[in-house]
């Protein structure tokens, strides 16, 4: 009889040595803390099939987001990844999908799985899915995950665009702001050669711009200017102009100005000056013929300005009209070359190019050389 009730015991199944499906059958009809709870047992009993299971026998059943947070943190922390990963693009409800990232991400002070599981998103999912995730990398404030997208910051990948990458350098910077610069400074010399370098430069930007209705503070425009300036410096000629013509348009001309000896090496002159070309046109009607007359005169600056027209309109407009007797076409229009000149023939050849503009428009036209104007 003994033997037989031994018998007995060997063989007869228990609740935990049962077939793992059961486990899958009990989430049927379960919710909240009994469902995670029957996960953690199917996770024990198989860890392959609870991955299989987690979408349609336990994510479908978590419709509130205790259970949601919970269920979530428990395929964490059994690392089981995947299902979790993949679950927010089954999880229609966008505040419940938000308010999951920031309560996971809000956790990785004290749950270091948590860290491993979002850097390792970076690596496995597709574009849109890391992209949901978003939320948790805000709301994570440790450290060590700082670094570790600063790292990523840092050496971007060889093409032009890549959605991935834009949403993480997009959170780093939003969490470090001014201090992202250096990794962003050093990220962008990196994705000059075929990788995304204008979207470091727009991060730039971004890491320095105040809230709507804000003011730059001047430390942070400092640092932006010299952060791009460092890059121009490091950086192919065509990359550093979209440097500095992003530097001169954002008003910074004194900033963009430190990259003339970088995009023109072979245009400075003696006394390390840049020369220039400035042109006044004074136009009119004299006894019934249109003519204009080309004030025409040489610009140096010592490289202190990115363009110089703004300190030559005044000396051009004093020279002494030539027009006499005539019906003026009003104020004189005052051009500059855009950029250094090699040498004296290349004002020849811009003033020429001018000449025949306003001889095609109609006009006799004669050129006056003016006395050379020197900026300093």
């Amino acid at each position: 009889m003994l033997h037989l009730i031994l018998g007995l015991a060997i063989t007869a199944p228990s609740a935990e040595a049962g077939s793992c499906d059961g486990y899958i059958r009990q989430a049927e009809t379960q919710e909240g803390a009994a469902l995670v709870s029957t996960f953690e047992k199917l996770v024990r009993c198989d860890k392959e099939l609870a991955s299989s299971a987690y979408k349609d026998s336990f994510l479908r059943r978590a419709k509130d987001l205790d259970t949601l947070h919970a269920l979530s943190m428990s395929a964490i922390n059994s690392e089981v990844w995947t299902p979790v990963w993949k679950q927010l693009e089954y999880v229609k409800d966008y505040s419940l999908r938000n308010e999951v990232t920031v309560r996971v991400g809000s956790e990785c002070a004290t749950n270091p799985l948590i860290i491993k599981f979002l850097e390792s998103s970076y690596l496995a999912l597709r574009d849109i899915e890391f992209e949901r995730w978003k939320k948790a990398f805000v709301s994570c404030d440790d450290e060590g995950l700082a670094d570790w997208m600063k790292s990523q910051v840092e050496k971007p990948p060889a093409k032009q665009f890549d959605e991935k990458f834009n949403a993480l350098v997009g959170i780093y910077t939003e969490k470090a702001r001014s201090t992202a610069l250096p990794a962003l400074t050093q990220g962008a010399i990196v994705a000059a050669n075929g990788g995304p370098f204008d979207t470091m430069l727009m991060q730039m930007d971004a890491a320095v711009t105040p809230a709507l209705g804000g003011e730059m503070p001047a430390e942070d425009k400092r640092a932006l200017e010299e952060s791009l300036v460092q890059v121009a410096t490091n950086v192919e000629t065509d990359k550093a102009r979209t440097v500095a013509d992003r530097l001169a348009n954002a008003g910074a001309e004194a900033a963009a100005a430190q990259l003339l000896p970088r995009l023109y090496p072979d245009r400075i002159q003696p006394g390390a000056r840049f020369l220039y070309g400035a042109a006044a046109i004074e136009a009119g009607e004299c006894d019934g013929e249109k003519s204009a007359i080309i004030h025409v005169a040489s610009v140096t600056d010592p490289g202190k300005r990115w363009n110089v027209l703004g300190d030559v309109e005044t000396p051009m407009r004093a020279a002494k009209p030539k027009l006499k007797k005539c019906t003026s076409d009003g104020e004189w229009s005052v051009a500059t070359t855009p950029e250094p000149l090699k040498n004296a023939r290349a004002m020849e050849d811009w003033i020429a190019e001018i000449e025949k503009n306003w001889a095609d428009k109609g006009y006799s036209v004669k050129t006056a050389k003016e006395k050379g104007i020197d900026l300093n």
